[in-house]
């Protein structure tokens, strides 16, 4: 299967590449945006500020993901960076050219559009569910969506992410981790057991 990252290898000679270091903003909610980013290397937090639910992680990305299409409305969110990145901004003239060139990235295009709203979909329904099954679904998407077994995120990050209190974060992982089916180092959070993990869903 061709993932995302490798369709749009070919084409990131069309934006401009940027570097971003740790905590950088690459968006911020609220600004009127005008063209979208590609993330290429790092890790980057999706983050909504709102007065009801205050900050909130909506998703963590890494290499291979489309961001920040807002298409002159403003930013419903802020793109902030958890590691030092690299990425790629295609302005619309840019969007433009590449286009004209290569009509198929538009297909691309709808399909990380199309990506963005099954998660939004998971994300609203995975909220009527226990609260294990919300940990457990979130640590193996996370899992997936950066490729590795090392989750970067601190407890109350995975709070803000999930939308569960820190206390309720923390019996859950202390108990899978006696379980070893997780461990804790490093304020990092390492899946040991994915098979176990899954079991849980």
């Amino acid at each position: 299967m061709i993932t995302l990252r490798q369709s749009w290898t070919d084409y990131l000679k069309y934006g401009k590449r940027l570097f971003f270091k740790k905590k950088s903003c690459i968006f911020q909610q609220g600004h009127t945006g005008t063209g979208f980013y590609y993330i290429y290397k790092g890790i980057v937090k999706i983050i909504s500020n709102n007065l009801e639910e205050g900050k909130r992680i909506l998703d963590i990305v890494g290499p291979g993901v489309i961001a920040g299409e807002a298409d002159h409305l403003p930013y419903y969110c802020s793109a902030v960076c958890h590691t030092d990145s690299v990425v790629y901004y295609f302005s619309e003239q840019d969007y433009h050219n590449l286009i004209q060139r290569h009509p198929e990235v538009t297909i691309l295009f709808a399909e990380s559009l199309i990506l963005k709203e099954k998660l939004l979909l998971n994300n609203i329904n995975i909220t009527s569910t226990s609260t294990e099954y919300q940990i457990a679904q979130s640590l193996l998407y996370l899992m997936n969506s950066l490729e590795s077994k090392e989750i970067n995120l601190t407890q109350q990050e995975l709070s803000c992410y999930t939308g569960l209190t820190r206390i309720t974060i923390y019996k859950i992982l202390k108990i899978w981790s006696s379980e070893g089916i997780i461990s804790i180092k490093n304020r990092k959070i390492y899946i040991v057991d994915p098979e176990a993990l899954k079991a849980r869903l």
